[in-house]
């Protein structure tokens, strides 16, 4: 037998016996309490490496003791960090062609104009069912007499409240608008006008948006 080939059968009976050795051990620590392992090595006749919890006889007095103290605990070893996952931003939406941008902005104008003229219809008609004076927007007061009026005080069948001052002027109660009916009016005028400026407004824009 060449030395090449010896060479390589000795490396074979070698990895063979490191591999029974470390099968008994790991079998060994699983199957004995928390201690020390207790098994024997022996090498045969034609060479082969065994072990086991005792030696045979004819190799009891070559076997090697080996113990082994299974109370150690590996070490941990750290894991690697968790990847994170990383968001992928969703692709920007690609703006309309023209014809469709062209028909977008006529809509969107011809909605701000319907707005701006619906509150301008509801500011009129507002303004119209209260344009007189309302409960508590009126007063009293004592002027001239009004046309039809009687000037003298129950002067025939007609009543009047109507009084002779001392200066021998007559004067009569009437009933006017009070300065609350005022404020109450120009407010509304003034959302009339606002309302109109909007509708000027609004009709501009869609003329020059489709144009």
């Amino acid at each position: 037998m060449s030395s090449k080939k010896r060479r390589k059968g000795s490396s074979a009976r070698l990895r063979k016996a490191a591999m029974a050795a470390l099968a008994f051990v790991c079998a060994a620590a699983f199957a004995a309490p928390a201690g020390a392992v207790t098994f024997y090595k022996w090498t045969d006749e034609r060479g082969e490496v065994h072990y086991g919890d005792a030696p045979p006889k004819a190799f009891a007095a070559t076997a090697k003791r080996i113990d082994v103290d299974t109370t150690s605990q590996p070490v941990a070893r750290p894991r690697p960090p968790v990847a994170q996952p990383v968001a992928v931003p969703e692709p920007a939406a690609e703006p309309p062609d023209p014809l469709t941008q062209r028909r977008l902005t006529r809509a969107r104008l011809e909605k701000n104009l319907e707005d701006a003229r619906a509150r301008l219809d509801l500011a009129r008609k507002a303004l119209a069912e209260t344009a007189s004076p309302q409960e508590g927007e009126q007063q009293v007061v004592q002027g001239n007499p009004l046309p039809g009026q009687p000037a003298v005080p129950n002067a025939g069948s007609g009543r009047s409240n109507c009084i002779k001052t001392a200066a021998g002027t007559v004067v009569c109660p009437h009933l006017v608008p009070s300065e609350q009916y005022y404020e109450r009016i120009d407010r509304m005028q003034e959302e009339v006008r606002l309302a109109e400026q909007a509708v000027e407004d609004a009709e501009l824009a869609y003329r020059q948006g489709v144009d």
